[in-house]
């Protein structure tokens, strides 16, 4: 029986309900899959600024848009890479996670790299055994990039035996936080739909991951060349548009104060750490983060913002919200028509 574990990161539950989509069609096929929320492994604000690895907007927004005096220490997402070394910390995960003989780690796609939280906890890993296989897995909002480029060589680094990527793209969560309204009903309609297909896309990547294992001949082609090739010119909007878009128009931490009920939610759902409380005992932020979102959807009076772009605006609620609310109109229409 295969024993699989899968470590995620997720910013605003897209990743988790994927990683949870990919965990029922194993265990459909009698797969013994065990779930981590990668905050339940290890302390992440810790963990992170031990050595605060980012990515390159991030460093960009930092130098040319800095929110306080001081600048973070950051450390480039290219000389992480050559200066990896084993966290002491997480030694014992070589020998706790022996058993499993299949790992999988799963993070949204920020900038075509995993989440810098994700990125600092896999270079932070012992090197494992060849043996150990391990796939990567994504969600993003079109465009991956070469994400799974950079996770099969970060994982080949740590010793894993690499054996492939599965991805999709859902709905557009982190636009919610720009718009005027978000629609829970038409947009829990649509991931319910893009969850249906999501499924397909699994079964096809557990056909090959059988077939690794038990010996069953299959030809996984993963993305066809149709797709790569539309795929071309949205990466390069993606990379150059909205980088612009993120450093010149909505980087920043702003506050309604006669809003904000000081419950420290923010602070608490912070992955970095990096949200803390002035000398009023209100949240505030001083350097730039990885953007992840978290801190704006939670708070329950939607008194943070990152800019104008953001100010009054909705705010993505989770896909269990938006399910809810499509299973629940469904429910509604038959009992009308009963």
């Amino acid at each position: 029986m295969l024993r699989v574990l899968m470590v995620y990161f997720s910013g605003t539950g897209i990743t988790r309900f994927f990683a949870s989509l990919i965990q029922e069609e194993m265990e459909k096929r009698g797969y013994i899959c065990d779930n981590l929320n990668l905050e339940e492994v290890v302390d992440l604000p810790t963990l992170w600024q031990k050595n605060p690895v980012a990515l390159n907007y991030t460093i960009r927004a930092e130098r040319k848009r800095p929110l306080g005096k001081y600048p973070w220490p950051y450390q480039s997402l290219s000389s992480a890479m050559h200066s990896v070394k084993e966290n002491p910390n997480l030694s014992g995960l070589r020998e706790k996670w022996q058993d499993y003989d299949l790992i999988g780690f799963g993070s949204p796609v920020y900038g075509f790299r995993p989440a810098p939280v994700m990125i600092r906890f896999l270079l932070d890993l012992p090197v494992f055994r060849k043996k150990t296989r391990a796939f990567s897995f994504a969600t993003h909002d079109g465009a991956q990039g070469d994400f799974e480029v950079f996770m099969r060589k970060l994982l080949k680094l740590k010793g894993f035996k690499y054996v492939g990527h599965i991805d999709h793209s859902f709905i557009y969560s982190a636009t919610a936080i720009m718009r005027s309204n978000f629609n829970h009903l038409k947009t829990g309609r649509l991931l319910a739909k893009k969850a249906f297909k999501a499924r397909k896309n699994i079964f096809v990547f557990l056909e090959y991951i059988h077939s690794l294992y038990y010996g069953i001949p299959y030809a996984y082609k993963g993305t066809n060349l149709l797709d790569k090739l539309v795929g071309i010119p949205y990466r390069l909007f993606y990379s150059y548009g909205i980088d612009f878009i993120l450093n010149h128009l909505l980087f920043g931490f702003g506050l309604h104060t006669d809003e904000c009920i000081r419950c420290m939610t923010c602070i608490q759902q912070c992955p970095q750490g990096l949200i803390e409380l002035d000398d009023d005992d209100y949240p505030v932020r001083h350097y730039h983060c990885m953007y992840c979102l978290r801190c704006l959807n939670w708070c329950p009076t939607n008194a943070l913002y990152f800019s104008n772009l953001t100010k009054n605006k909705a705010r993505f609620p989770g896909p269990e919200v938006l399910l809810e609310a499509a299973m629940q109109d469904s429910i509604d229409e038959r009992l009308k028509k009963d």
